[in-house]
């Protein structure tokens, strides 16, 4: 079973309202390339953001989870492009003007060469003149969830726990508890293990310098939405000619 299959029907419950994370994924995107029309979100879990953009681009999302593009399914448009592949060995056959990769997916992949496959990849997607636009949380803020308490969360008669714990150099385990409360009045327990990893950001720049024409950095204390996460965002674009 793919990591968030089992918190699918949960997540958009507790993620919360994706619009002020689109808009500024937006704004991003309208200010680097304002002739951009298709964009593609890899690590899309239930579409939440590609929902948000479907009046300013032809979207399309990618995720590895069934389960989380099942419930992106039923949010977006009936012809709206839904792939399941791994973010970073994909192959789709189509390019995009915009690439995106929100709230730290990209923190997912364990390997940095992972992360670079997943560069590569979006690089081959990319047209000429297109963005790419991702963030990822820092050691800093890892570290700090992992040192904190555990996170409780209530939403509706649900409840989630959440425990951040390092399992070993820059490599962290998010325990995820969710008490779904039944029809019966008892409730089902539902666990999952979120292995996440970072890397440094000199290291990063490096390798995307590799790759596209330019790199912004945008950093951000608390992102968008002043949840107390601490994210770098990396804004690149492919040079307007295919020629490297």
């Amino acid at each position: 079973m793919a990591v968030y299959d089992v918190l699918a029907s949960y997540y958009d419950a507790v993620a919360g309202d994706a619009s002020a994370e689109a808009a500024f994924i937006d704004g991003i995107v309208a200010r680097t390339h304002p002739q951009a029309v298709t964009l593609l979100e890899v690590a899309c879990g239930t579409g939440g953001i590609i929902t948000s953009l479907t009046d300013r681009y032809q979207v399309a999302g990618l995720d590895i989870s069934p389960g989380m593009l099942g419930a992106a399914r039923a949010k977006l448009p009936e012809k709206t492009p839904l792939y399941l592949a791994d973010m970073s060995c994909f192959r789709l056959g189509v390019t995009f003007d915009a690439i995106i990769c929100v709230y730290h997916g990209i923190n997912h992949l364990l390997s940095f060469t992972a992360w670079e496959d997943l560069f590569d990849c979006v690089q081959e997607h990319l047209n000429a003149g297109g963005v790419f636009a991702f963030d990822i949380l820092t050691i800093g803020s890892l570290r700090s969830a992992a040192s904190g308490p555990k996170m409780i969360q209530r939403f509706g008669e649900n409840y989630l726990h959440l425990t951040v714990r390092s399992s070993g150099g820059a490599v962290f385990d998010w325990n995820v508890e969710v008490f779904a409360l039944q029809q019966h009045g008892r409730y089902e327990l539902l666990t999952q293990v979120i292995r996440t990893a970072t890397f440094p950001p000199e290291r990063i720049l490096a390798a995307l310098g590799e790759r596209f024409a330019s790199i912004e950095v945008i950093e951000t204390d608390g992102g968008v939405d002043d949840d107390g996460e601490n994210r770098i965002w990396f804004v690149c674009t492919k040079p307007p000619s295919s020629v490297q």
